[in-house]
Parts: structure tokens; C-alpha cells; sequence
């Protein structure tokens, strides 16, 4: 009785973690994100626009995730804040890397978000830039599986 408690838990446990796999790369240096956190909020400052806002990290996180949002990657980590709307597209992501030289920079047209799917509390989707972008002086890259519960 008492492995089966402890199997249900690990599953549990199992099935409530997110993963992350890819590269966000700037400068040549990947920024090792490594957590994944998923929520469904407005975006547009609360007016009624809903969808999904989904932080990657380098660091664990907790908390209000909008908090990241223009937040020193010297404090934090590298991270992404990327926002989609309901059918995945891209409403806007601010970018913060602990190698560029603008320390966060916001992008729209340039990331999408491929194979987007919402399905049994959980977002998974494939955002990349199609290869090497730039922002100022910085070139950066983005090629990232996410698979992870929506809080």
C-alpha cells in the first residue's frame, strides 16, 4: 500500500514538472535555461486580452513571473518572458541575457511560436527565431521546446 502511495506521488510529481530543451544563444554563448513556468493572464494590462505568459530561466523561480519582465539578467540569471496570445501567437518577448550588451531587449516579429498546443493543463509549443537575429549590437539566436503545466 504503501509503494503504491509513494508511486502515485512521484507521478504526480512527474506529470506537474516542465521541461525545457534548446538554445537561447547570445554572442555565441547559451544562456542554460533550465526552468520553465506557464501561466494564463491578461495581456494587456489587465482590459480583457487573455493568454499565456511563459518564463524560462536559468534560475528557479517564484512568484509573480511578470515581476522578471525588465529585471537584471546580473541579478536573475539569463530569462525569457514571452507572452502569446490564445492561438500561440507571438505577443511580444523581452529577452535578458547575461552576455548581451543590452541587457534586456524586447521582440515581436522576429520569434514564433511553432507546433502550439494547450491540451490537459499544459502548453507545449516550439519558439524559435529561424536562426540568427540582432538587436543593436547584440546577435542572438532562439530554438526552444517547452513542455509545462499552466499554474
Amino acid at each position: 500500500m504503501l509503494s503504491r502511495i509513494a508511486v502515485a506521488l512521484l507521478m504526480a510529481t512527474a506529470v506537474s514538472t516542465g521541461s525545457v530543451k534548446g538554445k537561447f544563444v547570445v554572442g555565441g554563448v547559451d544562456a542554460n535555461l533550465k526552468h520553465v513556468r506557464v501561466v494564463h493572464q491578461a495581456l494587456d494590462g489587465g482590459k480583457g486580452k487573455q493568454g499565456y505568459k511563459i518564463l524560462l530561466s536559468e534560475k528557479p523561480s517564484s512568484g509573480d513571473i511578470n515581476a522578471w519582465r525588465s529585471d537584471d539578467p546580473k541579478k536573475r540569471g539569463s530569462f525569457m518572458l514571452v507572452q502569446l496570445e490564445p492561438n500561440g501567437a507571438v505577443w511580444v518577448a523581452d529577452l535578458a541575457h547575461t552576455h548581451a550588451k543590452t541587457s534586456n531587449f524586447g521582440i515581436m516579429t522576429e520569434l514564433r511560436a511553432a507546433d502550439f498546443k494547450v491540451a490537459n493543463g499544459r502548453l507545449s509549443t516550439h519558439l524559435t527565431t529561424n536562426g540568427e537575429q540582432s538587436f543593436t549590437s547584440d546577435r542572438y539566436s532562439i530554438d526552444l521546446m517547452i513542455d509545462a503545466p499552466i499554474e
